[in-house]
């Protein structure tokens, strides 16, 4: 009984002491009360495991302090604290582990394996067949998990952290709580209802034009980039502002990742607020809101619809939601086997190249959504020959510019109706460089060729990643009248 009582204890001390090294800052003691009782499930699930009283407290305490030490890590490189959808991104850790292991300090890689080691070994030496360690961790889980389902139930459901405001809510009550009561948030969320897919088009209409739409990885503005730090501007983006239809900044939401964020507002249009929890990674559930996809709601207007990412389509989960989003065709990295690269990953050229030759011997104008892949992360030293990981994002984002201009040029020669919308994903974490900060705005621009438009110069303007789908839609509209 004294190993079970002092071993519950150190596990609850220990895990509020790691908790208040979480980032951002937490502020007095709200919470801890939840944040107690979610440490006594896990303590009692490890506990009637494992049958120790000490290997359920070292346990317990080791996977949170992992947690804790993965959600600052985040939060130092992408501004953001670790949330429940990122759970999500195990599989692609395991797939690509050079996208994350960069963010991961030298020193903690170097003891990540021998704490791992050292954690699996207590386990093995110092668990128990004794029936009574095993039973007692059960009724402490049951218990725990029954007072925390009794309060979310009859108090908690209605007020407890009712819309996302991670950061602080992280303040107030703590990673953990937030990462439960986001959980059952995210999973209490409805589907919204259907929407209707616009109308074909009348005999009399002219045809669809085409719609290229390209969402380019890290594409940013260079001379706001990095205050005080001189990069030269993008000249295709600049010149054609003069000409476009529409031009400004894009707010989104995430900097240096959540490159899904981005891609599913234009594809859906469904706003952060229409989304509440769901927002974190909306590619979790789109399925359900599949009829809100841009190529669903535009199918009648264009028999092909292409999305085209010469990377692995499983990432995201991008091979089974791209068809039900309504794209009927899927380009991916087989595509692109003997295509030019530019660092580790396929030129934005080869895409150009890819796009030139689609417009140019298609006979029906098309539906086209692309994102690029050259200017990925992580900007190693020495890539390209660059000096620096800021020199190596600059060319990659210039070759980005040059997509913009060569497509620019294509869509000039070819005399086919056809609109062109450009973007920037999310801007670039370069460390040492580029940091998390409140503007996350990337570039954006709306080009139409061989279509009557307004004849007054486009002004600058700043829109979200949804209103650039209503954009779009807008666009459509209009060419149907």
């Amino acid at each position: 009984m004294k190993n079970f009582l002092l071993s519950l204890l150190c596990t609850i001390v220990f895990s509020i002491l790691f908790d208040r090294f979480t980032r951002p800052s937490r502020i007095g003691w709200r919470g801890y009360a939840i944040h107690t009782l979610i440490i006594l499930i896990f303590y009692g699930a490890a506990l009637a495991l494992t049958g120790g009283f000490w290997v359920a407290c070292v346990l317990t305490g080791a996977i949170f302090l992992a947690v804790v030490i993965a959600s600052n890590i985040k939060f130092r490189v992408l501004g953001e604290p670790l949330v429940f959808s990122d759970l999500a991104v195990a599989a692609s850790f395991l797939r690509y582990p050079r996208f994350y292991l960069a963010a991961i300090p030298s020193a903690l890689k170097i003891i990540l394996l021998p704490a791992v080691m050292i954690v699996i070994g207590c386990v093995i030496a110092f668990s128990s067949i004794t029936p009574a360690p095993h039973l007692a961790g059960l009724a402490v889980s049951l218990v725990a998990l029954s007072v925390v389902g009794a309060n979310w139930k009859l108090y908690w459901r209605s007020s407890f952290m009712p819309r996302p405001n991670l950061q602080a809510d992280i303040t107030q009550y703590g990673l953990l709580s937030v990462l439960i009561v986001y959980t059952l948030r995210w999973r209490a969320t409805p589907s919204p209802a259907a929407v209707p897919p616009l109308p074909a088009l009348k005999p009399d209409q002219d045809p669809a034009p085409f719609l290229i739409i390209i969402q380019c990885e890290s594409f940013a503005d260079p001379t706001d980039l990095v205050p005080g730090h001189f990069l030269p501007p993008l000249q295709a983006l600049e010149r054609l502002q003069k000409t476009s239809d529409e031009y400004g900044r894009l707010s989104v939401s995430g900097f240096g990742a959540y490159t899904m964020r981005t891609e599913y507002a234009v594809l859906c249009g469904r706003s952060e607020k229409d989304l509440g929890f769901r927002a974190f990674d909306p590619f979790l559930t789109a399925e359900d809101e599949r009829t809100f996809g841009l190529p669903n709601r535009l199918a009648a207007l264009y028999e092909k619809r292409l999305f085209v990412h010469p990377h692995d389509l499983r990432f995201y989960g991008r091979d089974r939601l791209m068809p039900a989003l309504g794209f009927t065709t899927l380009v991916g990295p087989d595509d692109f086997k003997n295509a030019e690269k530019s660092g580790p990953y396929i030129s934005d050229k080869a895409l150009g190249d890819y796009l030139h030759n689609r417009i140019l011997t298609t006979d029906e104008a098309e539906l086209i959504y692309v994102v690029t892949m050259e200017n990925h992360g992580p900007w190693d030293a020495g890539r390209l020959d660059a000096t620096d990981p800021l020199a190596a994002w600059n060319h990659h984002a210039h070759n980005g510019d040059a997509l913009l201009e060569s497509l620019n040029r294509t869509l000039q020669e070819c005399g086919r109706p056809a609109h062109l919308i450009f973007f920037g994903d999310h801007r670039p974490s370069i460390p040492g460089y580029v940091h998390p900060a409140p503007v996350r705005s990337t570039p954006f621009i709306s080009l139409t060729y061989n279509i009557e438009k307004a004849a007054a110069p486009a002004t600058a303007c700043t829109i979200t990643p949804a209103e650039l789908h209503d954009v779009i839609l807008k666009k459509m509209t209009k060419n149907e009248k």
